[in-house]
């Protein structure tokens, strides 16, 4: 009974994953838009290289949908100036002055600049904002950046160090197992590297951070936003406990179970989860200013066990109850469509005499040729 409820759940988590996932033409927009600002850059910054790239959740695969469609998706890039020899605000206000000079992105600009970056708010048929990072690397031949930092209270400009390059290639040395399960899979089926869509290479980790990453989002989207848990500590947890040998709802379990083992308390007695690229990095460090934040993700972790987990919904008998848990943790929205996709499929299937009852006595529906067919039936009559 366990196994096969977790079998028709993670079904359900791979179909919410799929609605959750960006749509290509979106992505090639905004990739688009990465390499249109990259070549501005580099076209009107003088006397220094330029490059940019995508950093977070584009770079790693784990953007999401926004819950409304009126709402932004949410874009990171880094600026990367090369050679660059003084001080932080010049480095902060060279690339943002460079902004203003553009017609175009003068009007993207937003007028306040962030405690580290420049935001464009793009408004057209898709609404989103590119957080820009300007950045030069520490030293030559190395990953390591020194990215600008503006301290709210006394306005002053600092370097911190950062190198999210490094972070995703952990991240994807992490799938690598998963990868090549994937990628043999998809090579029998379209016969080349080339010919293989990118929305079916993504892994269990990326689709489970996408599922969790929503969760968190529901659950804080009233009054206590800022409170919420941030993508870096969730992306991290779920990469630690993650081998590449899991579907979805056991690498949420395991998440659930486990993500305790990756979280240190300093002699301070405060929290401390760490960089895996640099373990003088705490992804964590705002708890001490911020303990509602703490407070946050732990009550975060324990609704994630409540709502998500195989055993919580053992005990719910009615398929509108359990429904009625997938719409709290992830919105009305993407599980009407999953529901509604789903019911068309199942239509389709028993049109084509491709759906059939399992033998067992439990009755269920199964696209495996058993010795009860389902009779063409018209679902959803009108």
């Amino acid at each position: 009974m366990k196994q096969e409820l977790e079998n028709q759940l993670n079904e359900i988590y791979e179909k919410i994953s799929e609605e959750l996932n960006v749509p290509k033409s979106l992505y090639d927009k905004f990739t688009n838009s990465y390499e249109t600002l990259g070549e501005y850059l580099s076209n009107n910054i003088e006397n220094y290289d330029i490059r940019v790239f995508p950093q977070g959740s584009m770079r790693l695969g784990t953007t999401i949908k926004p819950i409304s469609e009126h709402d932004d998706y949410d874009l990171d890039a880094v600026c990367e100036v090369f050679d660059f020899n003084d001080d932080a605000q010049k480095l902060k206000h060279l690339v943002g002055d460079t902004l203003k000079q553009s017609i175009r992105y003068s009007k993207l600009l937003k007028r306040e600049e962030g405690t580290r970056c420049w935001t464009l708010e793009y408004s057209d048929e898709t609404n989103f904002h590119m957080d820009i990072l300007p950045s030069t690397p520490t030293t030559i031949n190395t990953t390591q950046l020194k990215i600008t930092h503006k301290d709210k209270n006394t306005l002053q400009y600092t370097y911190k160090t950062s190198d999210p390059e490094k972070y995703a290639l952990w991240f994807e040395n992490k799938q690598k197992l998963e990868k090549e399960k994937i990628m043999k899979r998809m090579l029998e089926i379209y016969g080349s590297v080339e010919s293989v869509p990118q929305f079916k290479t993504r892994t269990t980790l990326q689709k489970t951070i996408q599922l969790l990453k929503r969760h968190r989002d529901i659950m804080f989207s009233g009054e206590n936003n800022e409170s919420k848990p941030i993508s870096i500590i969730i992306t991290t947890l779920v990469a630690q406990v993650y081998t590449g040998e899991e579907n979805i709802i056991q690498l949420i379990e395991k998440l659930c179970n486990e993500y305790i083992n990756f979280i240190e308390i300093d002699d301070n007695q405060n929290y401390v989860i760490k960089n895996p690229v640099n373990e003088n990095e705490n992804f964590a460090d705002k708890w001490v200013q911020h303990p509602d934040r703490k407070v946050a993700f732990f009550n975060w972790i324990n609704t994630v066990k409540q709502n998500l987990m195989v055993n919580n919904f053992l005990t719910i008998n009615s398929l509108e109850n359990k429904v009625l848990i997938l719409k709290k943790a992830f919105g009305d929205t993407i599980v009407n469509s999953v529901f509604e996709n789903q019911g068309k499929e199942s239509k389709e299937l028993s049109k084509n005499n491709n759906l059939f009852i399992d033998n067992s006595k439990n009755g269920n529906l199964t696209q495996t040729r058993t010795t009860i067919p389902i009779k063409n039936h018209t679902f959803y009559e009108e």
